[in-house]
């Protein structure tokens, strides 16, 4: 299956499992300590309707999902792709900090983190989804260095 190209400037890191893949350079920090802390990521994106409408632009085939509605909804708003059970983690302890304890435990604030779990027919999704605000990227890379 073809991948997307990639949109935004990028870092190579090399996973525990030896595999190398492209992180997005303003997500390198977080994606960096959520694996030293023993976290697990399968995808995340600095921009997501900014790299929606990139991959859009670039691309000779529709994506099947990304029309201008997505785009503005996904302006401004980071993605982090986590296992479930490493998400509930992460967000639990996000919950008990000054900084992030409240946008991770009330949705539908100014700042508040949106997350969910997609359905399948079958059941969830293996992978939860956290979205918040891109601006908040390095507050939540300055937490979790020193943690």
């Amino acid at each position: 299956m073809p991948t997307d190209p990639t949109i935004h400037p990028f870092e190579t890191l090399t996973t525990s499992q030896g595999l190398t893949v492209q992180i997005d350079e303003a997500m390198t920090p977080i994606v960096r300590d959520l694996w030293r802390l023993g976290y697990s990521t399968s995808g995340c994106c600095q921009d997501v309707g900014e790299a929606t409408a990139g991959v859009r632009d670039r691309r000779d085939a529709p994506l099947g999902y990304g029309g201008d509605a997505f785009i503005y909804y996904h302006q401004g708003w980071a993605l982090l792709k986590m296992p479930i059970p490493d998400a509930m983690r992460f967000v639990a302890m996000l919950a008990e900090t000054p900084t992030f304890g409240e946008r991770v435990r009330h949705r539908w604030r100014p700042g508040a983190w949106r997350m969910n779990v997609p359905l399948e027919p079958d059941g969830f999704d293996d992978a939860a989804l956290l979205h918040f605000p891109a601006e908040q990227i390095p507050e939540l890379a300055e937490l979790l260095h020193k943690q």
